[in-house]
């Protein structure tokens, strides 16, 4: 599947602003799990190997480059449990792609509140990772000119108006956090 996603990280004051201008459809708690090499070797390729726990349930997802700015190809199977360690073998027959072996390297918890709309979803992110505590809205969708539309909405609400749509992804904050505590 082709994820296109537009992102901006947030202040605590934009988060709990935008929290009270939408009717949220749901909240979801979910808890990142990463993985790599202690060399990074899948991070310094754009791949993300993660297993995302939902109420209990886990799923191994694979994020794939793009040559789109706002895409990645992700990838998902469901799991048993957490593992402490995937094969390359499982993420490759998964990606298609030659992978390591690869190890858990720690965890990043969200809360995640989800509007719905014809041509995406609007996720409002209150994630944390080590002691640290950060703020961010992604605008997935499969209709851009909606989701442009709704992008405008936000930056209007927030007084924002930078053309910046793209910023670190979560496995990004949380390696550069785990490479500073190393």
């Amino acid at each position: 599947m082709i994820e296109n996603e537009f992102k901006m990280m947030l202040t605590s004051g934009q988060y709990e602003k935008l929290c009270g201008e939408f009717t949220w459809d749901e909240t979801v708690l979910q808890t990142n799990y990463y993985y790599d090499t202690d060399k990074l070797t899948l991070s310094a390729r754009r791949i993300t190997a993660r297993v995302r726990e939902i109420d209990g349930e886990f799923f191994l997802q694979v994020k794939l480059p793009t040559k789109t700015e706002f895409s990645r190809v992700e990838l998902e199977r469901k799991l048993d449990s957490l593992p402490e360690t995937i094969s390359g073998e499982v993420l490759k027959q998964m990606s298609g792609e030659d992978m390591p072996n690869v190890k858990r390297l720690g965890k990043l918890f969200t809360k995640r509140m989800v509007k719905r709309f014809d041509g995406g979803e609007i996720d409002l992110d209150l994630s944390e990772y080590f002691d640290k505590r950060d703020f961010e809205i992604e605008i997935e969708f499969t209709d851009e000119i909606k989701a442009r539309e709704i992008l405008d909405k936000v930056k209007s609400l927030l007084g924002n108006n930078s053309e910046q749509c793209v910023c670190m992804g979560k496995v990004r904050r949380f390696l550069q956090e785990l490479e500073a505590r190393i």
